[in-house]
């Protein structure tokens, strides 16, 4: 990998001439930075007394703090979030959108030295989707045209070693829904009516069937296989929320019935699958785990008082879900959960 450029300057001109402590410090316009780096299995995006933080969570102890800075720019935009988002190998990036036609910043979160490292960009306003050996860009709206004069959204291959581009992929029309895991250099894109899966290693884009009539609202992408999910809130109350798995060589279709699909998860190994939703019912989110071969339950749990969730992953011993200022670890086996509070409000997990 091309060696990164140290934003140490940057850090410490926002610092006043100070370097990241490792200790607990107040760090610029007071924002007040922590210590708890190792104990962070998750990092999100937080703004934290106007500054845009990398906040480290850690569910074992309930607690997130903010551990890092984003240096903060002239051409910095507000009109798109900044985003976080871990890569096969283990690496957390940072995207922070500019004004104008200026590429998105980039930086790397250095665990050890607590800092975050610079990376050269190039391009601007796409979100990123790790797959096993290949990173997809996506961009958020259509920006060229095919051969027959309809919109279509680029998605660039990268190399995430160096951060090369291998190719330049066109799907048809604007991309609403994208989804990739980590095991597999297939990453799934759509719309709210159309499904497309791109094999990042040579370029392939196939088609999904749809059903006539089906509005997705989430889709996941476990080993590169789309987990279509359709929700329908129009009937039922608290413990009405209904869930129809239906399995094709294509596709998992998952019809949701009662509640609103806030999240999707979903993972594939050889004996054991299963597709993770949580669903806002009222004034609560119901959290459900279904046995992707069965549809049948597995485990469930009820938050009461959350009304709607912005994010949905895994951490240890079970699942974060994230609201504008808290963060709630779930223990679907057990039921148990944990709430706690974020230090400023969520821009991106």
């Amino acid at each position: 990998m091309a060696r990164s450029n140290r934003t140490y300057g940057g850090l410490r001109a926002a610092l006043g001439g100070l370097a990241l402590l490792a200790a607990a410090c107040s760090g610029p316009g007071g924002a007040e930075l922590g210590e708890d780096w190792a104990g962070a299995t998750t990092f999100a995006l937080v703004r934290v007394d106007g500054l845009v933080t990398v906040v480290g969570i850690n569910p074992n102890r309930a607690r997130a703090e903010s551990l890092a800075v984003v240096p903060q720019q002239s051409d910095d935009t507000e009109a798109v979030s900044p985003h976080i988002v871990q890569l096969a190998d283990g690496r957390w990036l940072v995207t922070v959108p500019r004004g104008g036609s200026g590429p998105d910043r980039r930086y790397l979160v250095n665990r050890k030295d607590h800092v975050l490292d610079s990376l050269t960009g190039d391009e601007r306003l796409r979100r990123l989707l790790p797959g096993r050996t290949l990173v997809a860009e996506v961009a958020g709206l259509p920006d060229t045209e095919t051969a027959g004069h309809a919109s279509a959204s680029s998605v660039l291959v990268r190399d995430p070693s160096d951060w090369s581009t291998r190719r330049e992929l066109k799907i048809p029309g604007t991309i609403g829904l994208a989804a990739s895991d980590p095991t597999s250099d297939k990453v799934c894109l759509g719309s709210d009516t159309e499904v497309a899966v791109a094999e990042l290693a040579d370029g392939k884009v196939t088609s999904v069937a749809v059903p006539s009539g089906t509005e997705i609202t989430a889709l996941a992408c476990p080993d590169g296989h789309p987990v279509i999910v359709r929700s329908s809130s129009s009937s039922g109350g608290p413990g009405a929320v209904r869930t129809t798995v239906t399995r094709a060589s294509a596709a998992t279709t998952v019809s949701v019935t009662g509640g609103r699909v806030d999240g999707v998860a979903a993972t594939t190994a050889t004996t054991d699958s299963s597709i993770v939703l949580a669903v806002a019912v009222g004034d609560e989110t119901e959290l459900i785990e279904i046995d992707t071969g069965t549809g049948k339950t597995r485990h469930h749990a009820r938050i009461a008082g959350l009304t709607a969730s912005l994010g949905l992953t895994p951490s240890d011993a079970g699942w974060l879900l994230y609201t504008d200022h808290t963060v709630t670890h779930v223990n679907l086996t057990t039921g148990r959960t944990a709430e706690f509070n974020l230090p400023g409000t969520l821009l991106d997990s």
